[in-house]
């Protein structure tokens, strides 16, 4: 992979292994990796503390996404 990517993964998720995707981003040289413990493998469906969390990392991670005039 040659761009920059950002993986946000569920720290308590019972669907993807943790460790696989922590074993996978290290591997990556251009990538990084969010995980937020606690939350399950729908970070979008799940409380405001974990959803708040994945939406800060998006938007600190695209340029331009906090810029609301853009």
């Amino acid at each position: 992979i040659r761009v920059p990517l950002l993986i946000i993964a569920a720290g308590a998720d019972q669907v993807v292994s943790t460790r696989a995707v922590e074993a996978y981003a290290r591997r990556l040289r251009l990538g990084s990796l969010l995980m937020i413990d606690g939350s399950r493998h729908e970070i979008l469906q799940e409380a405001d503390i974990y959803r708040e969390q994945l939406l800060a990392a998006f938007d600190a991670f695209i340029p331009g996404s906090d810029d609301p005039t853009a």
